[in-house]
């Protein structure tokens, strides 16, 4: 659970789901390398985790979710970008550090980035973007936004 931090992690949602019916935490029901791996630079450099869903926007790893199939889209950027925004002021986050796919090799990744750039500007978050992979040290990104 997220409380009173200043700084997360965050990275997106993915395709591949676990499809139990029942509800589970968003880092168990999204299965992907690319998760597992921005999780281990969280818990390296003890912060918290947040997955950017396309169905729910911005939710800690252990909310729990049902399964679903949504790809963020252009016409889900409004109610995306509200979700960012009240997670990010309910949590008083101050700083992002986003890690993503490159949206030149990924497109649907687009939406994605937007909404989180949307939500940082309008909650006043600094936001630090890598594209990933390759995945950096996290003593290498700490340095980057001054932590």
């Amino acid at each position: 659970m997220i409380t009173n931090q200043q700084i997360i992690v965050c990275t997106i949602c993915c395709r591949k789901k676990d499809r139990s019916d029942k509800l589970l935490p968003a880092i168990k029901r999204y299965k992907s390398k690319r998760i597992d791996a921005v999780a281990g630079l969280a818990r390296e450099a003890s912060l918290p985790l947040a997955i950017l869903s396309g169905k729910y926007g911005l939710i800690d790893k252990d909310t729990p979710i049902p399964y679903y199939d949504k790809l963020m889209g252009e016409g889900d950027l409004g109610e995306i970008i509200a979700a960012n925004i009240a997670f990010l002021e309910k949590n008083e986050i101050g700083k992002v550090i986003f890690l993503c796919p490159d949206p030149a090799i990924d497109p649907h990744v687009q939406p994605y980035l937007r909404s989180i750039q949307a939500a940082a500007r309008g909650t006043g978050c600094i936001l630090k973007t890598i594209f990933v992979p390759p995945f950096p040290k996290f003593q290498e990104i700490l340095g980057k936004i001054n932590i």
